[in-house]
Formats: structure tokens, C-alpha cells, sequence
């Protein structure tokens, strides 16, 4: 039903925006991905993998390097993951949710300030759209990345935060389908963190 609805969706958005089939493409993908996350799926991992590798051919095109980049290291860190969630628990068991210590959220801010101090330079060089907007946005999403592969529930919320700015960004690079996915994701990842926050209830019962 999630496939079929984002193929819908995604056929009248690129007549609405009119997008290329590459878009199209990483709009399916992109749906699909982030609801096998959401329901705690196996499979999101290779789809997030094709959906990444479409995604920054996509973003090059509209030279957002920033998010280009992004996607090689969502990549990465998408292997990395995938392996994690099957046998990153104990003796390489399935790995299990678990909430991150009030503690880390200082460290996490350092990260994303020091983060962005590193990459606004390299940006703004390569003359890259919206470089500071881009950057926070790229060092939090990686970030957020790596919760999500150590199944840290807080995931969902720096993901909440990180959709509701890159829509107006999409919106102004005339990225229309763009905008629209990270709508779609804004949804699935409150949806995430509602679905996860009941499981790790369960976990802690």
C-alpha cells in the first residue's frame, strides 16, 4: 500500500513540479525507506541505499554540494547500519532500541556546532546554495544518522527538526518534490517516534 501510494504520489508531483524520472525515483525510495524505519523494518537499509545513491546525483544537478556530500555519507553509514541492526547486540544479535543519556545532548550540540564550523568554509568555497542553512542541516543529519543506527529513539526527534527546516530550503531551489518528500518524512518520522516510544515502553515494562 506504502509503495503503490508513493508511486501515485510521486506521478503527480512530477507533472505538478515537472520533475525528472530521477526525482521521481528517489521520491518512491525515499517514502519507502523511512517507513520501513518507522515500523523498525530490516529492509529499509538497501532501500535507503538506492534512494541515497539517487538522491545525490539529484542534489548535484541543483548544486546543493552540501547534500550531495551528505549522501556519501549516508551511505556509508547506511552499510554501517544495516549491519548494526542485525548484529550489533549482544553476541551479535539483533540490536534493540534504547533511549541516549539526558547527558549527551551537550555533546551532540558541540558536535553540530563544531561540525558546521568545519564544513560553512568548504561550502562557501565551492559557492554551494544557502551554506550555513546547508550545513547545520547536513552535520545534523548525519548526527541524526547515527542514532538511528544505534537504534537510539531521540533519532526521531533531531529527524522531526531537521524535515521542518529542509522544506522551505527545497522550496527555494525549485526542488517542489523535494519539498514534498521531506513533508512526507516529517510525518513518518513523528509517526517513528510514536511507534518506537510505545515499543521501548514495552522493552522497559
Amino acid at each position: 500500500m506504502v509503495l503503490s501510494s508513493s508511486i501515485a504520489v510521486g506521478l503527480l508531483l512530477r507533472g505538478a513540479f515537472k520533475g525528472d524520472w530521477f526525482e521521481f525515483a528517489a521520491f518512491v525510495t525515499g517514502v519507502l525507506a523511512v517507513y520501513l524505519v518507522a515500523v523498525e523494518h530490516i529492509w529499509n537499509w538497501p532501500i535507503g541505499l538506492i534512494n541515497v545513491s539517487i538522491f545525490g546525483y539529484v542534489f548535484f544537478k541543483s548544486n546543493l554540494l552540501a547534500d550531495m556530500s551528505l549522501q556519501l555519507f549516508f551511505f556509508v553509514l547506511g552499510v554501517q547500519g544495516w549491519y548494526h541492526w542485525l548484529k550489533g547486540g549482544q553476541n551479535k544479535t539483533q540490536l534493540k532500541m534504547a533511549r541516549i543519556p539526558i547527558a549527551w545532548w551537550g555533546g551532540i550540540a558541540g558536535l553540530l556546532l563544531a561540525g558546521t564550523a568545519i564544513y560553512y568554509p568548504i561550502i562557501t568555497h565551492f559557492k554551494g546554495a544557502s551554506p550555513l542553512v546547508d550545513s547545520v542541516l547536513t552535520v545534523g543529519s548525519i548526527i541524526a544518522q547515527i542514532l538511528l543506527n544505534t537504534k537510539r529513539i531521540e533519532n526521531w526527534i533531531m529527524w522531526i527538526l531537521i524535515d521542518i527546516a529542509y522544506i522551505p530550503l527545497y522550496l527555494s531551489r525549485n526542488l517542489g518534490s523535494a519539498a514534498v518528500l521531506y513533508a512526507i518524512f516529517l510525518v513518518l518520522a513523528i509517526c517513528g517516534l510514536v511507534t518506537w516510544s510505545k515499543a521501548m515502553k514495552s522493552l522497559e515494562a
